[in-house]
């Protein structure tokens, strides 16, 4: 009996043992899976915190919505002249005349540099012929006549230069013209002012201000001035004789710039102004 009793419990043991191993693959298995799971959260948000991190620092390639301060080396334009046009890009900007540092937002970049581009080339010189002409509708009196006369200019051979002065007869039926030797005056596009002294017996002297050339395509270009004045020195005394503002000229274009009385002795002189432009 004791036998028996012993068998028994011997057999619960052992079925209990073999429940036991049987449920511990299962218990490791899942036991391993959640260990494996855990780390890749751990891994996952440790990546997550590192890219927002470093989105923080420095944005997207295609994110421009952010401030940055840039440096850029002038070759042709000063920093001053170019702000002027570049102004609304920027937040601030300080610097010299060669060298200019803004603080600008990313997406204004693209177009900030693409007018620095633009206007940071080497400036063109145009060169202004520049003729004064004596005119008259009717002779001199006899005082002036024979020096007058003799020095009149029958033969233009300037083509534009006749052009323009046989409009002009249409217009103020002149009847004589005494043209003198033309004179030349170089002026940087941009440039501010500019003085001649004129080819004249009649002491002139023109100022340039505000020269400006516009467009791209040659031949077609138009070049403007501020200012245009022409004086006259008489006895140390300066007389204003034209004196006009905001000029345009095409590009090898002959304009009248102005008529105006001059003293010569007699009434009923004229001088004329007449200038062309060529970009070189």
């Amino acid at each position: 009996m004791r036998k028996a009793k012993r068998f028994v419990v011997t057999l619960v043991l052992m079925a209990a043992i073999a429940v036991w191993a049987g449920s511990f693959p299962s218990l490791f298995a899942q036991t391993a899976k959640e260990a494996q799971a855990a780390q890749e959260a751990s891994t996952a948000a440790a990546v997550q915190a590192s890219q927002k991190k470093a989105t923080q620092e420095k944005p997207a390639a295609d994110d421009r919505n952010y401030m940055m301060v840039k440096t850029y080396e002038l070759k042709y334009i000063s920093a001053s002249e170019f702000m002027r046009s570049a102004k609304f890009y920027v937040l601030d900007s300080t610097g010299t005349e060669s060298s200019l540092t803004v603080r600008i937002n990313g997406n204004n970049i693209p177009e900030f540099e693409a007018l620095l581009k633009k206007l940071d080339v080497e400036k063109k010189n145009i060169q202004f012929q520049v003729y004064t002409i004596v005119a008259s509708k009717d002779d001199p009196p006899d005082t002036y006549k024979s020096s007058y006369l003799q020095n009149e200019t029958k033969d233009i051979t300037d083509r534009d230069l006749k052009r323009v002065l046989d409009e002009m007869k249409g217009l103020w039926n002149f009847k004589h013209y005494w043209v003198d030797t033309p004179s030349f005056l170089i002026a940087k596009d941009g440039s501010g002012s500019n003085h001649s002294k004129l080819v004249s017996r009649y002491d002139f002297e023109m100022n340039l201000r505000n020269v400006q050339l516009r467009g791209d395509d040659p031949g077609k270009r138009i070049i403007s001035v501020g200012e245009i004045q022409l004086t006259q020195s008489l006895n140390t005394v300066k007389q204003n004789l034209i004196d006009t503002s905001d000029i345009t000229f095409k590009e090898k274009g002959y304009l009248v710039v102005g008529v105006s009385g001059l003293q010569t002795g007699w009434s009923g002189a004229a001088l004329i102004l007449v200038i062309s432009a060529e970009i070189k």
